[in-house]
């Protein structure tokens, strides 16, 4: 074999040993990046989840209403001598309907 066939041959298998390394390394740094943004995925999910919780929270009737008494102290729950009672005439009922009261739902 002559030394010009041999240098060709080493330097087509070292070519080819750089290239499958560098592709090798490059699969590596792939995965890295990729695990890196799943990471980055899972954080930003759980800080969604504990976001979406504190606004539920906030726009929950019973945190509106107690930040509603306490900014207007003027406002207060209506007492019973505050309300109105009406009353209306005595209503007259059938005794027929009253057997087919099944008729009488609406």
């Amino acid at each position: 074999m002559s030394l010009t066939v041999y240098f060709k041959i080493a330097s087509f298998a070292t070519i080819m040993a750089l290239v499958y390394i560098h592709m090798q390394t490059k699969i590596f740094e792939l995965s890295y990046n990729g695990k890196d943004k799943e990471k980055i995925i899972h954080e930003l999910n759980d800080s969604n989840g504990a976001l979406r919780h504190q606004i539920l929270t906030l726009k929950s009737a019973n945190h509106l209403g107690n930040q509603l008494l306490d900014r207007n102290n003027s406002l207060q729950f209506m007492d019973n001598e505050r309300v109105m009672k009406v009353r209306s005439a005595a209503k007259v009922e059938k005794p027929v309907w009253n057997l087919l009261s099944f008729l009488n739902r609406g």
